[in-house]
């Protein structure tokens, strides 16, 4: 198992009072699992929204539908602009991590 790696931020709160925010090792009761992601905006913010595509077991239903396959949505996640440049940043970084360790 790869090493934990804790990532702090530090920002200034109310009269300048410096809080490091670092993530609980509390975990929710579940993993949660997602094989498919929808990108979205609004004028506020950025919208993830990460589902489960299950295999596709019954065809007929499918062509009936009109070709629509309804996959279980996992978490909706809105994002405020402002974090989406660190989060960009801190994908790629981890991602060419991951395909260098390959």
């Amino acid at each position: 198992m790869a090493a934990k790696k804790t990532t702090k931020k530090s920002t200034k709160a109310g009269k300048g009072i410096k809080v490091d925010l670092i993530p609980s090792d509390e975990l929710l009761p579940s993993r949660l699992y997602a094989n498919y992601v929808q990108v979205g905006q609004s004028p506020y913010d950025f919208t993830l929204r990460f589902c489960d595509a299950t295999p596709i077991s019954d065809l007929k239903k499918i062509v009936a539908d009109k070709g629509i396959h309804k996959i279980p949505l996992v978490a909706e996640i809105a994002i405020p602009f402002d974090l989406m440049p660190g989060l960009i940043k801190a994908l790629q970084i981890q991602y060419k991590k991951h395909q260098a360790n390959k």
